[in-house]
C-alpha cells in the first residue's frame, strides 16, 4: 500500500455494513463492489483474500448439501453442532496468503455463499485464471487492493485525519 495517505484515530463497527455479506449472491457482490468503484474482477480478485483467516460456523452450517462431501463431513464435526465454533476458511493452507482458494471455489470447498457463487458463469473464467496461472492472482490482487486502499481517502481537512508515523498504530 503507498504510504503518506492519511488515516482516521479510530474505527466504528457499524462502518462494517459496508462490506458484503457472507449470503451474497453474485449479483449483490458485483453491485456492493461496483458501489465503491470496482470491477467484477478486482471482486473475485479480493475475495482470495479468503484463503486465510477463521469463520464461524453460524455463517455457513445452512450450506453443508451444497459443498464437497467429505468437506462437508469435515466441517460437520469440527462444528460439532456448535454454530460459534470458528474454522479456517481455507482447510489446504490456512494460514498462508495464496491462490488455494480458487482451488477450493472449483472443488466445492469454501465456507461462504458468496465464496461459493463464484463458481458462476459470470466470475468461473477469473477464478480459474487465478487459480491455475502462477503470479496471475499475486499481481492482481497487489492492484487490486491498492484500488480499494483508494476508496474514501480521508484528507488533510477531515477531523481526526493524521499520516501515521507507524501504520498499525495511531500517533501520540
Amino acid at each position: 500500500m503507498p504510504g503518506g495517505r492519511y488515516d482516521g484515530r479510530e474505527s466504528f463497527a457499524n462502518e462494517t455494513d459496508q462490506l458484503p455479506g457472507p449470503f451474497s449472491n453474485v449479483t449483490e457482490l458485483q453491485a456492493s463492489f461496483a458501489a465503491k468503484g470496482l470491477t467484477s474482477d478486482e471482486m473475485v480478485t479480493l475475495s482470495g483474500a479468503h484463503t486465510i483467516g477463521r469463520a464461524r460456523c453460524l455463517f455457513f452450517s445452512s450450506r453443508f448439501s451444497e459443498m464437497d462431501p467429505a468437506f462437508a463431513a469435515k466441517l460437520r464435526a469440527q462444528c460439532n453442532g456448535n454454530d460459534n465454533t470458528n474454522v479456517n476458511q481455507d482447510q489446504v493452507t490456512p494460514d498462508v496468503l495464496d491462490k488455494q482458494y480458487y482451488r477450493n471455489v472449483i472443488d466445492r470447498k469454501v465456507l461462504f455463499t458468496s465464496d461459493a457463487v463464484l463458481n458462476s458463469t459470470e466470475t468461473m473464467t477469473q477464478v480459474t485464471e487465478n487459480a491455475n496461472r502462477a503470479g496471475a492472482w499475486e499481481r492482481k490482487f497487489e492492484r487490486a487492493m491498492e484500488n480499494m486502499g483508494k476508496i474514501g481517502i480521508k484528507t488533510r481537512g477531515d477531523q481526526g485525519a493524521e499520516i501515521r508515523k507507524v501504520c498499525s498504530r495511531v500517533n501520540n
